[in-house]
Protein backbone atom coordinates (compact mmCIF):
# COMPACT_ATOMS: atom_id res chain seq x y z
CA UNK A 1 0.00 0.00 0.00
CA UNK A 2 1.32 3.09 -0.85
CA UNK A 3 1.42 5.77 2.12
CA UNK A 4 -0.45 9.09 1.38
CA UNK A 5 1.58 11.58 1.98
CA UNK A 6 1.26 15.65 3.31
CA UNK A 7 -2.34 17.04 4.32
CA UNK A 8 -4.33 14.53 2.58
CA UNK A 9 -3.42 11.48 4.70
CA UNK A 10 -3.92 13.96 7.79
CA UNK A 11 -7.47 14.93 5.97
CA UNK A 12 -8.22 11.50 5.67
CA UNK A 13 -7.57 10.07 9.18
CA UNK A 14 -9.33 13.26 10.44
CA UNK A 15 -12.43 12.19 8.20
CA UNK A 16 -12.06 8.32 8.83
CA UNK A 17 -12.06 9.32 12.60
CA UNK A 18 -15.04 11.44 12.22
CA UNK A 19 -16.69 8.43 10.38
CA UNK A 20 -16.00 6.09 13.07
CA UNK A 21 -17.04 8.14 16.50
CA UNK A 22 -20.22 9.08 15.09
CA UNK A 23 -20.95 5.24 14.25
CA UNK A 24 -19.45 2.75 16.50
CA UNK A 25 -18.76 5.81 19.71
CA UNK A 26 -15.22 7.23 20.51
CA UNK A 27 -14.58 4.77 23.24
CA UNK A 28 -15.54 1.56 21.27
CA UNK A 29 -13.41 2.92 17.69
CA UNK A 30 -9.59 2.02 18.02
CA UNK A 31 -6.47 3.42 15.98
CA UNK A 32 -6.29 0.36 14.17
CA UNK A 33 -9.76 0.64 13.11
CA UNK A 34 -9.05 4.30 11.88
CA UNK A 35 -5.90 3.06 9.98
CA UNK A 36 -8.24 0.39 8.21
CA UNK A 37 -10.58 3.27 6.98
CA UNK A 38 -8.23 5.92 5.92
CA UNK A 39 -6.27 3.21 4.19
CA UNK A 40 -2.68 4.09 6.57
CA UNK A 41 -0.83 2.46 9.16
CA UNK A 42 -1.04 3.17 12.96
CA UNK A 43 2.40 4.81 12.32
CA UNK A 44 1.22 7.52 10.28
CA UNK A 45 -1.49 8.47 12.68
CA UNK A 46 1.10 9.28 15.76
CA UNK A 47 3.18 11.17 13.26
CA UNK A 48 -0.01 13.67 12.96
CA UNK A 49 -1.64 12.70 16.64
CA UNK A 50 -0.34 11.78 20.13
CA UNK A 51 -3.43 9.67 20.76
CA UNK A 52 -7.21 8.92 19.52
CA UNK A 53 -8.07 11.84 22.18
CA UNK A 54 -5.49 14.03 20.72
CA UNK A 55 -8.08 13.76 17.26
CA UNK A 56 -10.90 14.36 19.08
CA UNK A 57 -9.76 17.59 20.79
CA UNK A 58 -8.48 18.67 17.24
CA UNK A 59 -11.96 18.31 16.26
CA UNK A 60 -13.34 20.27 18.76
CA UNK A 61 -10.51 23.00 19.09
CA UNK A 62 -11.20 23.56 15.52
CA UNK A 63 -14.64 23.53 15.71
CA UNK A 64 -14.57 26.01 18.40
CA UNK A 65 -12.31 27.85 16.50
CA UNK A 66 -15.31 28.40 13.86
CA UNK A 67 -17.28 28.79 15.74
CA UNK A 68 -15.56 32.22 17.22
CA UNK A 69 -14.87 33.15 13.47
CA UNK A 70 -18.25 33.40 12.77
CA UNK A 71 -19.39 35.13 16.23
CA UNK A 72 -16.32 37.12 15.74
CA UNK A 73 -17.69 38.87 12.13
CA UNK A 74 -21.17 39.69 13.19
CA UNK A 75 -19.03 41.24 16.67
CA UNK A 76 -16.72 43.52 14.15
CA UNK A 77 -19.72 43.93 11.30
CA UNK A 78 -22.42 44.83 13.80
CA UNK A 79 -22.19 45.50 17.43
CA UNK A 80 -18.29 47.78 17.16
CA UNK A 81 -19.83 49.54 14.00
CA UNK A 82 -22.95 50.30 15.26
CA UNK A 83 -21.44 51.66 18.49
CA UNK A 84 -18.70 53.21 16.70
CA UNK A 85 -21.55 55.26 13.96
CA UNK A 86 -23.36 56.15 17.71
CA UNK A 87 -26.40 53.20 16.67
CA UNK A 88 -26.05 51.39 19.58
CA UNK A 89 -24.90 52.05 23.46
CA UNK A 90 -24.31 49.15 25.61
CA UNK A 91 -26.06 48.95 29.33
CA UNK A 92 -25.55 46.34 32.02
CA UNK A 93 -28.73 44.94 31.45
CA UNK A 94 -29.50 45.77 27.35
CA UNK A 95 -28.98 47.04 23.83
CA UNK A 96 -30.27 50.81 23.81
CA UNK A 97 -30.59 51.94 20.19
CA UNK A 98 -30.59 55.34 19.17
CA UNK A 99 -33.47 55.10 16.77
CA UNK A 100 -36.01 51.60 15.80
CA UNK A 101 -34.52 51.44 12.55
CA UNK A 102 -31.26 51.09 14.31
CA UNK A 103 -32.64 48.51 16.15
CA UNK A 104 -34.18 46.98 13.45
CA UNK A 105 -30.85 47.14 11.84
CA UNK A 106 -29.07 44.77 14.20
CA UNK A 107 -32.05 42.36 14.81
CA UNK A 108 -31.63 42.06 10.79
CA UNK A 109 -27.92 41.30 11.57
CA UNK A 110 -28.75 38.83 14.27
CA UNK A 111 -30.59 36.78 12.42
CA UNK A 112 -28.35 36.42 9.94
CA UNK A 113 -25.60 35.54 12.46
CA UNK A 114 -28.18 33.12 13.91
CA UNK A 115 -28.39 31.47 9.94
CA UNK A 116 -25.09 31.41 9.09
CA UNK A 117 -25.02 29.38 12.84
CA UNK A 118 -27.70 26.93 12.00
CA UNK A 119 -25.40 26.61 8.50
CA UNK A 120 -22.81 26.16 10.64
CA UNK A 121 -24.04 23.63 12.91
CA UNK A 122 -25.40 21.61 10.15
CA UNK A 123 -22.76 21.31 8.76
CA UNK A 124 -20.83 19.96 11.60
CA UNK A 125 -23.31 17.76 12.81
CA UNK A 126 -21.32 14.74 12.97
CA UNK A 127 -19.06 15.90 15.16
CA UNK A 128 -21.68 17.91 17.44
CA UNK A 129 -23.79 14.42 18.00
CA UNK A 130 -20.47 12.92 19.33
CA UNK A 131 -19.73 15.53 21.31
CA UNK A 132 -23.51 15.64 23.09
CA UNK A 133 -23.35 11.91 23.06
CA UNK A 134 -19.61 11.73 25.04
CA UNK A 135 -21.35 14.50 27.46
CA UNK A 136 -24.66 12.60 28.39
CA UNK A 137 -21.89 9.64 28.40
CA UNK A 138 -20.15 11.44 31.35
CA UNK A 139 -17.05 9.88 29.61
CA UNK A 140 -13.75 11.45 29.12
CA UNK A 141 -14.66 14.14 27.34
CA UNK A 142 -18.40 15.04 29.08
CA UNK A 143 -17.20 18.41 29.19
CA UNK A 144 -16.32 19.33 25.38
CA UNK A 145 -19.45 21.25 25.68
CA UNK A 146 -18.53 23.25 28.35
CA UNK A 147 -15.35 24.68 26.04
CA UNK A 148 -17.62 27.27 24.79
CA UNK A 149 -18.51 28.69 27.59
CA UNK A 150 -14.61 30.18 27.88
CA UNK A 151 -15.72 32.37 24.58
CA UNK A 152 -18.98 34.06 27.13
CA UNK A 153 -16.61 34.74 30.34
CA UNK A 154 -15.08 37.95 31.14
CA UNK A 155 -11.20 37.48 30.25
CA UNK A 156 -9.07 39.32 28.08
CA UNK A 157 -8.39 36.24 26.80
CA UNK A 158 -11.48 36.11 25.58
CA UNK A 159 -11.66 37.74 21.93
CA UNK A 160 -15.31 38.06 21.83
CA UNK A 161 -15.45 40.00 25.46
CA UNK A 162 -12.43 41.77 25.11
CA UNK A 163 -13.56 43.12 21.80
CA UNK A 164 -17.21 43.92 22.85
CA UNK A 165 -15.24 45.74 25.88
CA UNK A 166 -13.26 47.91 24.09
CA UNK A 167 -15.95 49.27 21.93
CA UNK A 168 -17.97 50.18 25.31
CA UNK A 169 -16.59 49.04 28.64
CA UNK A 170 -19.82 48.70 30.20
CA UNK A 171 -20.76 45.53 28.72
CA UNK A 172 -21.00 42.70 31.15
CA UNK A 173 -20.85 38.97 31.09
CA UNK A 174 -23.32 38.39 34.31
CA UNK A 175 -23.78 35.06 35.28
CA UNK A 176 -27.13 35.14 34.00
CA UNK A 177 -25.84 36.05 30.64
CA UNK A 178 -23.70 33.20 30.38
CA UNK A 179 -26.31 30.78 31.62
CA UNK A 180 -28.73 32.00 29.08
CA UNK A 181 -26.69 31.87 26.28
CA UNK A 182 -25.63 28.55 26.83
CA UNK A 183 -28.82 26.68 27.78
CA UNK A 184 -31.28 28.70 25.70
CA UNK A 185 -29.22 30.11 22.79
CA UNK A 186 -25.94 27.08 22.46
CA UNK A 187 -27.58 24.17 23.62
CA UNK A 188 -30.76 24.52 21.40
CA UNK A 189 -28.74 24.87 18.44
CA UNK A 190 -26.79 21.62 19.28
CA UNK A 191 -29.65 19.50 19.74
CA UNK A 192 -31.11 21.01 16.54
CA UNK A 193 -28.48 20.00 14.41
CA UNK A 194 -27.94 16.58 16.53
CA UNK A 195 -31.43 15.85 15.95
CA UNK A 196 -32.21 17.25 12.25
CA UNK A 197 -32.07 13.98 10.15
CA UNK A 198 -33.97 12.07 12.57
CA UNK A 199 -36.58 15.43 13.26
CA UNK A 200 -36.79 15.77 9.42
CA UNK A 201 -37.77 12.70 9.08
CA UNK A 202 -39.99 12.16 11.88
CA UNK A 203 -42.00 15.42 10.92
CA UNK A 204 -42.20 15.31 6.99
CA UNK A 205 -40.18 18.21 6.26
CA UNK A 206 -37.51 18.97 4.07
CA UNK A 207 -34.43 20.38 5.02
CA UNK A 208 -35.14 23.70 3.96
CA UNK A 209 -38.40 23.64 5.31
CA UNK A 210 -37.23 23.02 8.52
CA UNK A 211 -34.46 25.01 9.00
CA UNK A 212 -36.74 27.93 8.08
CA UNK A 213 -39.12 26.41 11.02
CA UNK A 214 -36.32 26.64 13.39
CA UNK A 215 -34.64 30.09 12.42
CA UNK A 216 -38.79 31.31 12.44
CA UNK A 217 -39.03 30.19 15.81
CA UNK A 218 -35.60 32.15 17.05
CA UNK A 219 -36.92 34.92 15.65
CA UNK A 220 -40.27 34.85 17.71
CA UNK A 221 -38.01 34.03 20.98
CA UNK A 222 -35.96 36.98 19.86
CA UNK A 223 -38.73 39.64 19.71
CA UNK A 224 -39.67 38.47 23.30
CA UNK A 225 -36.43 40.52 24.20
CA UNK A 226 -37.31 43.58 22.72
CA UNK A 227 -38.62 46.71 24.76
CA UNK A 228 -38.97 49.60 23.01
CA UNK A 229 -35.72 50.90 21.52
CA UNK A 230 -34.11 48.03 23.90
CA UNK A 231 -33.19 44.93 24.03
CA UNK A 232 -33.04 43.22 27.38
CA UNK A 233 -29.78 41.68 28.20
CA UNK A 234 -31.43 40.98 32.63
CA UNK A 235 -34.77 40.51 34.17
CA UNK A 236 -34.39 43.28 36.74
CA UNK A 237 -37.81 41.99 38.31
CA UNK A 238 -35.96 38.75 39.34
Amino acid sequence: MEKPIGGEARERIINASLALFSQKGYDATRVNDIADLACVNKALIYYYFKSKQDILDYMVENLNKKAVSIAMDFIQSSIVKMIKEGLMDIYPDRLHFTSGEAKNLFLENSMKLYENLVDFVLENKEIIRILLLESLKRGKHQNSLFGFLKFMKKDDENPIFKTICDADPDFMCSQDLILFEFFFSIIPIVNFAAYFDEYMHASNLNEKELKKAFLRVYEVITSSFVSGSDILLKNNKI
